[in-house]
């Protein structure tokens, strides 16, 4: 059994978040963006989103890292209360596909979990999801979430994309 240590991520980590991000897109998402975007653009671009996420204190977004002998093998992005409608976002949950299987995506997402009912207003959370990525969608099936609404995603490479909205209707009690 590996060891993973949950913490909350700094802006020291925005490197490793976004190679980690940015690794995460080219393995999943290979068959629904373009190839140039993922392997010249997405890289750049999600290191600059990180490092805008961590530049200012938001008190509505939390991130939380896994680590597994000091190296980064997942994340997940949480920010209370986004919708009037749906609740906190479930922005980004990312795993390196070499630590599937693990429980690292169960966990971080329980740790999230905790901090949204002791910080979030609105009791339900939601999430985006890429209607190609299955792996995601079966872990969130199986925690419990339920799909609620089909939309497209205009990805930044002017891909379009089809993606599902799944709904935890109250905080989910993970163990």
């Amino acid at each position: 059994m590996l060891t993973i240590d949950y913490r909350v991520a700094t802006k020291e980590n925005a490197m490793d978040i976004a190679a980690l991000h940015s690794k995460s897109w080219q393995s999943t998402y290979h068959t629904m963006l373009k190839a140039e975007y993922l392997s010249d653009i997405a890289p750049s671009e999600r290191l600059a989103v990180w490092q805008s996420r961590f530049s200012h204190d938001n008190d509505k977004q939390h991130v939380i890292i896994a680590n597994h002998n000091s190296k980064l093998v997942g994340f997940i992005c949480v920010y209370a209360d986004h919708s009037e409608e749906h609740g906190s976002l479930l922005d980004n949950l990312h795993v390196d596909s070499n630590y599937h299987g693990n429980g690292i995506a169960k966990q971080l997402i329980a740790l999230a979990m905790t901090w949204l009912k002791e910080n979030a207003k609105h009791p339900s959370v939601y999430l985006e999801v890429l209607s190609g990525n299955q792996h995601a969608i079966k872990v969130y099936e199986k925690l419990g979430s339920k799909r609620i609404k089909e939309g497209v995603w205009h990805a930044p490479c002017g891909s379009q994309v089809d993606e599902y909205v799944y709904l935890w209707p109250t905080l989910p009690l993970l163990n």
